[in-house]
């Protein structure tokens, strides 16, 4: 057979190879990290006009190791803190949280009267109907995002926590 043809061959196959080899290495790489922590029940409370704070709830559930919340943030919010509610003497405290512990197998809520993220500096009010997306960052998992639907006012807490 003629030269050129072995060569044709041989660079057939190193391209195919090349192509099997790109095509595995972008499987891996585009596959997103797993992680054993979801975020469940999210909501917000619908804020009243000229308002430029909100607050966020949810249930942290962690399958997995221990992990950290570091932080938090949303488009509708120049910050977003986490922030522990505690009853001191008949008065209802709020505090900013560096960072929140998540125990590993357990679950960590976030609602009214206990713990809750503060949306503070507000672009808009939250208007009830409506999804806000939130960010959570945490030390292993890294960030994790969750679409919140905002709760009119005169719908209270949801019963399924």
């Amino acid at each position: 057979m003629p030269r050129h043809y072995h060569l044709k061959a041989r660079s057939a196959a190193f391209i195919q190879l090349l192509g099997w080899g790109l095509i595995l290495s972008t499987t891996t790489a585009a596959a997103p990290p797993a992680t054993a922590l979801r975020i469940e029940q999210a909501w917000a409370r619908e804020t009243p006009p000229g308002a430029t704070v909100g607050a966020a709830y949810l249930r942290i559930v962690n399958g997995g190791a221990a992990d950290v919340l570091r932080s938090a943030s949303t488009p509708v919010a120049k910050q977003v803190e986490l922030h522990a509610s505690t009853i001191d003497s008949g008065i209802m405290r709020m505090r900013p949280l560096p960072e929140l512990a998540v125990p590993a197998h357990q679950s960590v809520v976030f609602k009214p009267g206990t713990l809750h993220m503060m949306l503070i500096d507000l672009a808009r009010p939250l208007k009830a109907g409506e999804r806000v997306h939130l960010t959570l960052t945490f030390r292993d998992a890294g960030p994790i995002g969750v679409d919140v639907p905002v709760r009119g006012l005169d719908e209270g807490e949801p019963n399924d926590r």
